[in-house]
């Protein structure tokens, strides 16, 4: 007996690709915000928050759910994304600001 599918094991696949290639973009132009173009890493950090999260709808419309584009969809996407947003900008100013680590931490 099969518990999961295999058209849902390919999508968890899919997904988690996206994930990774998300979490490379992220850090990825947070290095070059910062430590090329001498940004705040607040600042940075929370660019490419927003970079990060356009290019995971758009990979994740097209490439795992196959999907058109709707504002709907768009919304909900980013409602559940700014959790994620507040959560990163406030590690990253504490880690930052009041702790005064390296932002890489």
């Amino acid at each position: 007996m099969m518990l999961v599918s295999k058209e849902l094991f390919h999508r968890f696949i899919k997904y988690s690709v996206v994930g990774c290639l998300s979490i490379l973009i992220y850090f990825l132009s947070v290095f070059v915000l910062v430590e090329l173009l001498g940004k705040n890493p607040i600042l940075g950090s929370t660019l490419s928050f927003v970079i990060m999260t356009f290019i995971s709808f758009l990979l994740n419309r097209k490439f795992t759910f196959g999907s058109d584009f709707s504002y709907q969809k768009f919304l909900r996407f980013l409602a559940v994304s700014a959790i994620g947003f507040t959560l990163n900008f406030f590690i990253m100013y504490l880690v930052v600001n009041i702790l005064s680590l390296h932002y890489t931490i």
